[in-house]
Order: C-alpha cells, then sequence, then structure tokens
C-alpha cells in the first residue's frame, strides 16, 4: 500500500503563487472536488489517470488566497512498508 506525503503531512510543501508571489495553500486532493460524496468514496474508484491521478500519484489543488491562482500538482505516493 502506498501514501500521498501530503495527504499524510510527511513533508511540509511550500508553494508560491506564480502570478503574484503570495504563498499558496494546499487545499486538498482533487479528488475531493469531483463531486458532494467524493470526498469519502475510496480513492481507487478515482485512479483514472485524470490529471495524472493514480496509484502512483495523489493530485493536489494549490490555491492562492490573494488573487484566486489554482493549479495542480502531483505528488508520487510512498510505499508504506518503507515507512515504517
Amino acid at each position: 500500500m502506498s501514501v500521498c506525503p501530503a495527504c499524510n503531512s510527511l513533508a511540509a510543501i511550500n508553494k508560491n503563487c506564480p502570478l503574484c508571489g503570495c504563498p499558496m495553500y494546499d487545499a486538498g486532493a482533487i479528488q475531493d472536488f469531483y463531486d458532494n460524496y467524493s470526498a469519502f468514496l475510496e480513492q481507487e474508484i478515482y485512479e483514472d489517470g485524470y490529471r495524472s491521478y493514480s496509484h502512483d500519484f495523489c493530485v493536489h489543488l494549490f490555491a492562492c488566497p490573494n488573487c484566486h491562482f489554482d493549479i495542480n500538482i502531483k505528488f508520487r505516493r510512498l510505499n508504506k512498508s518503507l515507512l515504517f
């Protein structure tokens, strides 16, 4: 089984907005924005390769609170057995 370093707070992620330079925030995994119930379903349902979301990568939405620019950033999932 693999885990996303961003979802599980295993890494500090700092990203500045390319438009205004303000710090962006991680709004969460892109699957959470598909529909009203997507955040409560199994992740495997959404591993269809859309925006590189797959078993190997977790895609997060980063947003700028100043100018409202957003971008998708993918994170390679880490093998859970190697972490613990």
